[in-house]
């Protein structure tokens, strides 16, 4: 017996068990618990596949790509036909960049469903990630038409100008897509680089600043990293190493400082830079040995950064 009952009163104890099973006064017939349980409704309680679901939409909302797709794969395990779990595993597999296989899986959802928006726009964006601009640009434009607000579609709009070297009609798109997805991190950082292309950099460390207050976790670390790098370009390179070394220390950060010297034409500060990173680490730091080589041979192409600085977000 219940700790409880063991040491309640004799009466209390008759009391409860009576009450158990008593006469049910209205309708002169003995009570039921069971069948009064019966009638009620049933506890709202997750399953382990909503419990995964949630985890799995958690982890792709704050970034966690990696971690997303393994709970999206164990679900599509569990139900290989639901277009969810189709959509979340394509999403995930774009993000890490392995945009053939996101691409198939965009097609089975549009495959059950052809108005999906959602896919229309992901299988976009995974074809512009693999250089196909063309088809992408007329899969845009299809959305466009279904919804003209959808900021990821603006922004990718915005993206395909600059990078045809049209940056006036790109940041006209990126500002449309501001108006629609107001303090978004993503776009408010590629008007900010667009405006470092453009050479307008004081009004580009501002609008990097402002995506990286309104930033956190892993995206705040990559719009710094932007932010330091069109700083140093713009030749404040104190400036740019206290941002930076929020991120990144010792010869990672004046590998990093060596670059934005490299893209400012400053090829001996560079080489400054390099040479410090190279005493910090002679043995294990390749990408430094490799920058230098690249400046000494006189090279403006791979020059490699401490830290992903893919900039652009399309998200």
């Amino acid at each position: 017996m219940h700790k409880i009952l063991k040491n309640a009163p004799v009466c209390l104890v008759l009391m409860i068990a009576l009450s158990a099973c008593s006469l049910d006064a209205s309708k002169n017939r003995i009570f039921d618990p069971d069948a009064e349980f019966a009638k009620l409704d049933s506890p709202d309680v997750p399953t382990v596949g909503d419990s995964l679901e949630k985890s799995a939409v958690q982890a792709l909302e704050n970034g966690q790509n990696q971690r997303a797709l393994s709970y999206y794969e164990q679900l599509h395990d569990k139900d290989e036909k639901e277009a969810r779990y189709q959509l979340g595993l394509a999403e995930a597999l774009r993000r890490l960049g392995y945009n053939d296989d996101a691409v198939s899986f965009y097609n089975m959802v549009i495959a059950q469903d052809s108005t999906h928006v959602d896919a229309h726009e992901g299988k976009a964006l995974a074809l512009m990630a693999m250089g196909k601009s063309e088809d992408a640009g007329r899969l845009f434009s299809q959305i466009m038409e279904r919804d003209a607000k959808r900021w990821r579609t603006l922004n990718a709009l915005g993206l395909l100008f600059v990078t045809k070297n049209m940056y006036e009609e790109g940041r006209a798109y990126f500002n449309e897509a501001l108006r629609h997805s107001p303090n978004n991190v993503a776009v408010m950082n590629n008007i900010g680089l667009t405006q470092a292309i453009m050479k307008d950099y004081r009004p580009a460390i501002l609008s990097l600043e402002s995506a990286s207050r309104a930033a956190e976790g892993l995206q705040q670390q990559q719009v710094d990293m932007n932010l330091a790098m069109v700083m140093g370009v713009s030749g404040q390179m104190e400036a740019a190493r206290k941002i930076a070394s929020k991120h990144v220390t010792g010869a990672a950060l004046d590998n990093n400082l060596g670059l934005y010297a490299h893209l400012a034409n400053n090829d001996e500060l560079a080489k400054s830079y390099l040479n410090m990173a190279l005493s910090g680490s002679t043995t294990y730091y390749k990408r430094a040995w490799k920058n230098l080589d690249i400046i000494n041979q006189g090279s403006h192409t791979e020059f490699k950064p401490e830290l992903n600085q893919k900039s652009y977000k399309v998200r």
